[in-house]
């Protein structure tokens, strides 16, 4: 053999197995005149699968066209025209559903019905006398509500953005004439807010931004005016205007206007003024970046007239350090009329992605608001009926928590909690009993299924320490009875059971939620009747059912039905039953 043979012999054996070819891939044959085919040297490729799909092209922005890099080498189309088409199949069509941010209008609308029951026992209240349906209250309770959201961007100005949220509801209201001829109120069978019928804004702004030449160096700054949410050392509800400039390393704001109520729907004449400030400084924005941002927090509130409490000042200021990617370190301070109101740390760190832990501590001191800044001072009127927020003196109280959270298996989410309530207050100090030291602990597991099921179940428990009564106060019938103090009120802890059952479908399809809950909740003793037994726990069970449907791409369907046991603090009445109805239009 000469050597000019045995070479293309070997040459022909290492090409064959070097990329032996599978048997279902057809050859091409080499055109006439050249070596015969061979099966081994000339392949060609399937067609891609029918199900895999090439997004549509995008539109390229004019002013991006000479940024945008040079097309390289189109390589050779598949030889199956039908699997590279463009067209859409139902799932991608689902994709669409999505609100389009180059829409300039859009609002979505949701139309409710709620029914509330409250079925009758028969028996005695702890009272000591059987509530009459229909005169002590309703048995029966229905009413409609709805919210109307709308915003627009770039309409009529290229700069300007508008947004307002509208709700309304329709009650009628539920009353009684007396022998006196007298028509009076009758309670509902489930304290809500839902008393009568009336429209309410709730937010309304217009917004200007990128209105300032490039040149001036403030294309950043924005403009906002209306009813709107500001964020400081409160979140506070504003009538009025904010001045903002948003920029990579500086971030700063300036606001004033009036407090909007949102506990009552009239708005008084007189209402508190608002000022305030923020100022953030993130030095991650530098050519050299640096793992720290400062930020500073100033809120002015007048003098409320309407409920009589004095002007406060409030200020805040904070430090985010995160020395790696996985670990952030928070530091706050918060201060009120000049005084330190409160301290908090905050660690939050991340384990490949999966596994996050949080720890959170939190130092109040006898100078911190009683609920927000408009309530810093006690009631001045200690038999008026607007009580639901006297929580009490301020009391040093430390709070204190841990949060960790990880998936197991790509399927098993575990949670787990921990909290507890120090008392730091000094002996001499007066007591409240919305600030009592407490224990908790708590957890929650759910497992999907196939992707579609997904069970839960929850744990949540508390365990809290008050000064008992040594002796609890005889309930004796006409005579004056010594009322307990304040430290001995309230629960001595609780204990929840939870389960869970989900359903879905796919975003934007159909979903539904089966849940399930017992509680048993333990109460301090006070009191003692030799006539009724005064039940010292509370043991009830619920459960609600919900289905959530899309109708097309714009109509969402919801319905949800709420059910509990008997209660032991209420045994007049059977249970709540509640069925809420919703449907909500986005376009």
């Amino acid at each position: 053999m000469t050597p000019r043979l045995l070479a293309a012999v070997l040459l022909v054996a290492a090409e064959a197995a070097a990329d032996p070819a599978p048997p279902s891939l057809q050859a091409r044959c080499a055109p006439a005149g050249r070596r015969a085919c061979d099966p081994r040297l000339v392949l060609t490729h399937e067609p891609p699968p029918r199900h895999l799909r090439m997004r549509p092209r995008v539109a390229q922005r004019p002013d991006a066209e000479e940024a945008a890099p040079k097309p390289q080498r189109a390589l050779p189309a598949a030889p199956t025209a039908k699997a590279t088409s463009f067209t859409r199949s139902p799932d991608d069509e689902r994709g669409a559903a999505l609100r389009d941010l180059e829409n300039r209008v859009s609002f979505s609308i949701d139309l409710g019905y709620q029914v509330e029951a409250a079925s009758p026992s028969g028996r005695a209240s702890l009272g000591g006398s059987a509530p009459r349906p229909g005169e002590d209250y309703t048995t029966l309770r229905s009413y409609g509500f709805g919210e109307l959201f709308g915003s627009t961007r770039g309409l009529g100005l290229s700069s300007l953005s508008t947004y307002f949220a509208v709700r309304f509801q329709a009650a009628r209201e539920q009353s009684v004439v007396l022998p006196d001829m007298r028509e009076v109120p009758i309670a509902p069978p489930i304290a809500t807010w839902f008393t009568r019928s009336g429209f309410e804004a709730r937010t309304g702004w217009a917004e200007m931004r990128d209105f300032l030449p490039a040149s001036w160096g403030l294309s950043k700054l924005r403009v906002r005016a209306g009813s709107q949410h500001v964020y400081g050392p409160w979140i506070t509800h504003l009538d009025g205007v904010l001045l903002s400039y948003d920029g990579p390393i500086l971030t700063a704001s300036g606001y004033s206007g009036y407090r909007h109520s949102d506990y009552t729907r009239e708005q008084p004449d007189r209402r508190p003024q608002v000022t305030g400030a923020s100022l953030r400084v993130d030095l991650r924005g530098l050519p050299t970046p640096l793992p720290l941002a400062v930020q500073a927090e100033y809120l002015r509130l007048g003098a409320s007239e309407a409920s009589m409490q004095p002007g406060s000042t409030s200020g805040l200021l904070q430090g985010d350090w995160r020395p790696g990617r996985d670990i952030a370190l928070i530091g706050q301070f918060r201060f009120l009329d000049g005084d330190v109101a409160s301290q908090r740390l905050e660690v939050r760190a991340r384990y490949r992605q999966v596994t996050n832990l949080v720890v959170d501590l939190v130092h109040r001191t006898e100078d911190d608001w009683r609920w927000d800044p408009s309530l810093t001072a006690p009631d001045q009127e200690p038999l008026t009926a607007r009580r639901y927020l006297d929580l009490g003196p301020v009391v040093p109280q430390l709070l204190g928590s841990i949060r960790a959270g990880t998936l197991i298996a790509e399927n098993v989410d575990l949670f787990v909690r921990g909290a507890f309530s120090a008392d730091t207050r000094s002996p001499g100090d007066p007591a409240s009993a919305w600030a009592a030291p407490y224990l908790e602990l708590g957890g929650a597991l759910e497992v999907r299924v196939r992707r579609q099921l997904a069970f839960g179940a929850s744990l949540l428990t508390r365990s809290t320490s008050r000064e008992l009564l040594a002796q609890p106060i005889e309930d004796a019938r006409d005579a004056t009875q010594p009322l307990p103090p304040t430290e001995s009120i309230g629960e001595e802890g609780f204990t929840e059971l939870g389960a869970s059952l989900r359903m879905t479908l796919g975003a934007r399809r159909f979903s539904s939620l089966v849940e399930l809950y017992g509680r048993n909740t333990r109460f301090a003793p006070l009191y003692e009747d030799p006539l009724t037994e005064v039940p010292t726990d509370d043991l009830r069970f619920g459960g609600r059912v919900t289905l959530d449907a899309w109708v097309g791409d714009n109509v969402r369907l919801f319905a949800a039905y709420d059910v509990s046991s008997s209660l032991d603090l209420a045994p007049e009445i059977t249970g709540y039953r509640s069925l809420r109805l919703m449907m909500t239009g986005v376009y």
